[in-house]
């Protein structure tokens, strides 16, 4: 993939169930080492997009793109590129941390243990502990451990830091930021803007499946204060 390829892509892509349109007309790209935030009002079609860049549903028409191939196409070496966060994922309980973190390397050749270390420091994540005995906000941690260690080139974050405390928000938002400066790519769907601002390249203000003007787009990205950033946000969404 050359630098002038979008890592990612869509193209009037629309998504719809039974009749009803959950995306319509959805177009964008991504550049590589970009950090893009998916945002809107819970319903706005965050998760579906996010669906349909891994793969798990088909666009009813139009085009997406990860890595210049359709994601439902399933190809093996695609997604050993991309880690994906969601509070979809269930771990077994009765499986220790290093079970799980164990049984996820197996699946990425690249898999750097080293950092897997470093992470499970930095998120305070014991291989000891029995997923079964952990809260949500633990077992999060647990999987943004698995999902970085391999040094993902795209990540996608469909809204898992509602579980997690300030300080491991925090974290994660920092070590996103460590990770995007080396050259991953970040695509994030969240309502939570706390921390966003100042880290982001790009950003989809979805309302009911539809993109939002690119005029407030621009505005919010260049908010001079995470306050104003968090207005111009609300507002736009707010907005007819």
């Amino acid at each position: 993939m050359s630098e002038s390829t979008p890592l990612v892509s869509a193209d009037h892509l629309f998504y719809e169930v039974l009749g009803k349109s959950l995306l319509a007309d959805i177009s964008f790209s991504l550049a590589p080492g970009s950090w893009l935030a998916v945002l809107g009002e819970n319903g706005a079609g965050k998760t579906t997009l996010l669906d349909l860049l891994m793969g798990f549903k088909k666009p009813s028409r139009g085009t997406v793109n990860v890595f210049s191939h359709p994601p439902f196409s399933d190809r093996a070496t695609d997604r050993q590129k991309i880690g994906y966060l969601s509070e979809k994922v269930d771990i077994p309980g009765d499986w220790s941390v290093g079970e799980f973190l164990s049984f996820n390397s197996h699946f990425y050749p690249g898999y750097d243990f080293a950092l897997e270390a470093e992470l499970s420091r930095v998120f305070r994540v014991s291989r000891e502990s029995r997923v079964g005995n952990l809260s949500a906000g633990e077992i999060r941690r647990a999987q943004i451990v698995a999902a970085l260690s391999f040094r993902p080139a795209l990540i996608l974050i469909d809204e898992i830091t509602a579980v997690l405390d300030i300080v491991g928000r925090r974290k994660l938002l920092k070590v996103l930021n460590e990770l995007r400066h080396d050259g991953t790519s970040i695509i994030f769907a969240t309502n939570i803007l706390e921390g966003l601002h100042g880290n982001l390249t790009d950003i989809l203000l979805l309302q009911a499946g539809k993109l939002k003007a690119p005029n407030e787009i621009r505005l919010a990205l260049t908010s001079s204060s995470e306050a104003q950033f968090f207005d111009q946000v609300a507002d736009a969404l707010e907005s007819p």
